[in-house]
């Protein structure tokens, strides 16, 4: 039987010891992601950074596992429409598992699948997906 990911839902992207809380994206959200593009050389080409941050900042939800330097837990800032600050996008992408969650993110984005790692071929080592259902 097929499965379907709710909006609802939660998928949780375990990272070594570092644990993002992603929510699924509405189609709208999609489409703009699938919209990200810049200009090479006069010409139109993906821009997978700028989707990726799209995503991150349109998804993420919660994150554990992650410290200031001052030993107090680190949590995510929130804009007035309930996505992450553009300060904080750039705080969660200068983590050292910043690769291992966006590739594993990505690849979740259309729905729960195993997790590879494009440069080998082989599964991500180290990281792990759940899905935290609220139902209907």
């Amino acid at each position: 039987m097929a499965k379907i990911l709710r909006l609802t839902d939660t998928v949780i992207i375990s990272v070594g010891d570092v644990k993002f809380h992603i929510s699924p994206l509405s189609h709208e959200k999609k489409i703009e992601l699938a919209n990200c593009t810049k200009v090479v050389g006069g010409v139109d080409h993906y821009d997978l950074a700028a989707a990726q941050r799209l995503y991150v900042k349109y998804g993420l939800k919660k994150i554990e596992g992650v410290e200031g330097y001052e030993k107090e837990p680190y949590e995510l800032q929130f804009d007035e429409n309930g996505n992450l600050t553009d300060d904080c996008i750039s705080e969660v992408f200068s983590l050292e598992q910043r690769t291992d969650f966006t590739v594993a993110a990505w690849q979740l984005l259309n729905g729960m699948k195993p997790l590879i790692n494009p440069g080998t071929g082989k599964p991500l080592e180290g990281v792990t997906a759940e899905v935290v259902s609220k139902g209907k």
